[in-house]
C-alpha cells in the first residue's frame, strides 16, 4: 500500500513538472525599449557605454535606431542594421516606446523572411524581394514588427532599412502626375545669385562667403531671398519644401544625395538647369557645378524638394 502511494505521488510530481516546464520555456522574449532618431551630423556607435570605448560605426542625422536597452540616462544600447553598440542620448530625438513606433521600411536583401514571432525558429509568413517597402509598427529585440499583404510579423533589423514616407513612395514605384507650381522668376534669381560663389572655399560648418559646407551654402543663398531653411542637409530634406520627382526639376529646386547606401541624406545642392547643379562639394574643391547624370551623382541620388 505504501509503495502504491509513493508511486502515485511520484506520478503527480512528474505531471506537474510536465505542465510547468513548457510554460517557462516559452516565455515571451523581452521587448526592446523602442526607437529614436539621430539628431546631429555624426553620432558614434561605441563598443561600450562611454567615450573611452572604441568606435564601432557612425550614424548620420535622420538615421532611426532601435534601442535595445537604457543602459543609463546618458547611454543607450542600440541596434542599427545588425550593428549593436552604445550611443550617447544627448544626440537623439523622438525617442519612442516600441508599441508606438511607426515608420516605413525597405527590405535590403534577397528572399527575406517575415516570421510569426521575432525568432529565426518561428514560422515563416512570407518571403520578400529586395526593395520591398512595408509598414513598420513596432520593435522587438532587434526585429522590426511589420504589416504587409494583410499579414503582421517580424523582420530582422539587419535586413530592413527604415525610410521616410516619401522615400518609401519612390522605392515602391510611385510617380507624380503633376509637380507643384513653379516660380521661374524667383528660381532664376536664386540660381544667378548662387553662381556668383562658384570657386569659393569649402569649410565644414561654414555658411558665409569665407567658406561654405553644402547645407551652409544652400542656407546662405536662400536667406538672401528671405527663405529660411533648416541648417543641415538631412533637415532641409525632412523639413522644407515639397517633394518633386527628378523629371520635374526646375532651376532653384534643391537636390539631395546619399553617400551611405540610402540610409539618409548626406549632401545637398541647388539645381540650375540642363541636368546641372551648384553645390559646396568638399574640402579642396569648394563651390562647383556638377552634373546630375554623372556616374557618382546618379548612384547617390536621394530626392528633390521645391521651395519656390
Amino acid at each position: 500500500m505504501k509503495t502504491t502511494i509513493k508511486l502515485l505521488i511520484s506520478l503527480v510530481v512528474i505531471s506537474i513538472g510536465i505542465i510547468v516546464l513548457p510554460g517557462s520555456a516559452s516565455a515571451a522574449e523581452p521587448l526592446a525599449y523602442g526607437a529614436a532618431t539621430v539628431d546631429g551630423d555624426v553620432l558614434r556607435i561605441r563598443s561600450g557605454p562611454g567615450t573611452t570605448y572604441s568606435v564601432v560605426d557612425k550614424l548620420t542625422e535622420g538615421d532611426i535606431i532601435v534601442i535595445l536597452e537604457r543602459t543609463s540616462d546618458d547611454w543607450y544600447k542600440i541596434n542599427f542594421h545588425g550593428i549593436v553598440g552604445y550611443v550617447s542620448t544627448e544626440f537623439l530625438r523622438d525617442v519612442l516606446k516600441a508599441e508606438n513606433f511607426n515608420a516605413q521600411g525597405r527590405i535590403t536583401g534577397d528572399r527575406v523572411n517575415i516570421r510569426e514571432r521575432p525568432s529565426t525558429s518561428s514560422d515563416i509568413l512570407g518571403t520578400y524581394a529586395n526593395e520591398t517597402v512595408m509598414t513598420v509598427i513596432g520593435v522587438n529585440n532587434g526585429w522590426y514588427k511589420v504589416k504587409n499583404d494583410g499579414k503582421t510579423g517580424y523582420v530582422r533589423s539587419d535586413f530592413m532599412t527604415i525610410i521616410e514616407g516619401y522615400k518609401a513612395a519612390i522605392n515602391s514605384g510611385v510617380t507624380y502626375s503633376k509637380a507643384p507650381q513653379v516660380n521661374p522668376t524667383l528660381g532664376g534669381k536664386i540660381v544667378d545669385f548662387a553662381l556668383n560663389y562658384v570657386g569659393y572655399d569649402y569649410v565644414y560648418g561654414g555658411a558665409s562667403p569665407s567658406g561654405f559646407d553644402c547645407s551652409g551654402f544652400v542656407t546662405y543663398v536662400l536667406k538672401n531671398f528671405d527663405i529660411s531653411v533648416t541648417r543641415t542637409a538631412s533637415g532641409q530634406y525632412r523639413d522644407n519644401g515639397v517633394n518633386i520627382a527628378k523629371s520635374d526639376l526646375t532651376p532653384g529646386d534643391l537636390v539631395f544625395f546619399s553617400s551611405n547606401g540610402g540610409r539618409g541624406v548626406t549632401h545637398v545642392g541647388i539645381y540650375i538647369g540642363d541636368d546641372e547643379f551648384v553645390h559646396a562639394s568638399r574640402p579642396g574643391i569648394g563651390v562647383v557645378i556638377s552634373r546630375l547624370d554623372s556616374a557618382y551623382y546618379t548612384r547617390c541620388w536621394f530626392g528633390a524638394k521645391r521651395l519656390v
